[in-house]
């Protein structure tokens, strides 16, 4: 069994785990954020995650028998947004604010986001943690040939 794809498994979780880092300081820098009510704000992201599995392979020589497909990482498959409307607040002291007083803000959930940040660099440590590993242990194999 190689070490070579715990590399590239891990790689996969590192590069998902940017795409999450960077939506939640996309999210964090934009969080006060306020239009007037009849204007588009700023719409929260979420990443969407998948994992990456390889095909089905016929085994040669025996009918109608597949592997179920290993896994190979995770990927980002997509963005979505939550508040995509924003949230109406009143704040009649605001120049953006209509007759009734109120202004659209982005609705970043603050303590989501921050939780969040928590998790993706969790999860970044551990796959590079992987990676560490798994390159200590290819040194240790090639000093035991030398």
């Amino acid at each position: 069994m190689s070490l070579f794809p715990s590399i590239a498994i891990a790689g996969t979780g590192i590069n998902t785990d940017q795409t999450w880092l960077n939506a939640i300081a996309s999210n964090v820098a934009n969080v006060n954020d306020v239009v007037s009510p009849n204007q588009q704000v700023y719409q929260p992201q979420e990443i969407v995650v998948a994992p990456i599995t390889s095909s089905p392979i016929q085994m040669p020589g025996v009918a109608n028998t597949t592997n179920s497909g290993l896994g190979e990482g995770v990927g980002v498959v997509g963005v979505t947004t939550y508040s995509p409307n924003g949230i109406l607040v009143s704040d009649p002291g605001s120049p953006l604010a209509n007759a009734q007083g109120l202004v659209r803000q982005t609705g970043v959930n603050l303590g989501q986001e921050l939780g969040n940040l928590v998790n993706a660099q969790s999860s970044y440590q551990a796959n590079a943690s992987v990676i560490t590993h798994a390159k200590s242990a290819y040194l240790s194999i090639l000093s035991i040939g030398a």
